[in-house]
């Protein structure tokens, strides 16, 4: 049965690859992409192969932004069976967005939030629907610190991008427990360390140094992009919400991980702030 899907960060990499893959099963496909030449050409070769594609160019580290783009594709896909939420990045040196928000904390947290309860109207409407979150090992080791969670204070990248890391396994816990009594599954993912463009946006040591690693230690895209997939197109995992997986397997998460009172709070944060910065309203939430 063909599926609506919407990917994030889809011209590059773990996205780029899971596009193809939907693209053979002959799934409805919408696009998300920073780089509106890229996701021209990604476009095309699809259509080429007889691929329905819809694409929509957005910098997802804008919230207003994103915001906006979840109500332009509510009235042009009025349901949606999937969700991927696969765009981030990591920022070595503390940078803002064009709403003064910290670049991790903005695009890797906040957008997944915002693209998750934006669509959720479309997504209720597929009968059986899922939102799938890329997350990373990253996360271990790390707790938040509710008094600087956008590292304004004592700003480490990489200590910033594990931080969000575990925001997105505390976003898919909340959300599968607001949404137990639905038809809306909610996981989250490792994808393992993958060479692709991740952090290239990057100038100096971090980027050698991650170059480096890469070309010694990373896998694929392909292989990457396998857990991806499966939580998307599986049946096996139709029923499964509020887990994260590992190589297909569902797997445990760190300990602070499982911290209720955290998640809950994250989530009280987050909604605060994208109200009273923001004044956003989420439909049907």
């Amino acid at each position: 049965m063909k599926k609506t899907i919407l990917v994030t960060g889809a011209t590059d990499g773990i996205g780029r690859v899971c596009v193809h893959s939907f693209a053979k099963n002959q799934d409805e496909l919408i696009l998300v992409g920073r780089n509106a030449d890229k996701l021209a050409a990604l476009v095309y070769s699809l259509e080429v192969t007889g691929a329905v594609v819809h694409s929509y160019v957005a910098d997802l580290s804008s919230a207003k932004e994103t915001f906006l783009l979840t109500e332009t594709i509510r009235k042009n896909h009025p349901k949606i069976d999937v969700l991927l939420n696969n765009a981030g990045a990591y920022f070595d040196k503390h940078t803002l967005t064009k709403e003064g928000l910290e670049a991790t904390f903005a695009l890797n947290h906040l957008n997944y939030f915002i693209m998750a309860l934006g669509l959720l109207p479309s997504l209720k409407k597929a009968g059986e629907a899922r939102i799938v979150n890329v997350a990373s090992r990253a996360h271990m080791g790390v707790s938040l610190d509710f008094s600087d969670l956008l590292g304004d204070k004592d700003y480490s990248g990489w200590k910033q991008y594990q931080r969000s890391k575990l925001m997105n396994i505390y976003f898919t816990y909340e959300l599968a427990e607001r949404l137990n009594q639905t038809k809306i599954t909610v996981n989250c993912l490792h994808p393992g360390f993958v060479k692709t463009k991740f952090g290239q946006n990057n100038e100096g040591l971090a980027k050698v140094l991650l170059t480096f690693a890469q070309n010694l230690f990373a896998i694929s895209e392909e292989k990457g992009a396998k857990t991806s997939i499966f939580l998307v197109t599986d049946p096996s995992v139709s029923s499964v919400s509020g887990k994260y997986f590992v190589k297909s397997k569902i797997t445990k998460s760190s300990d602070p991980s499982y911290d209720i009172q955290a998640r809950r709070n994250l989530w009280s944060y987050t909604e605060d702030l994208l109200k009273h910065k923001f004044s956003f309203k989420f439909p049907g939430f």
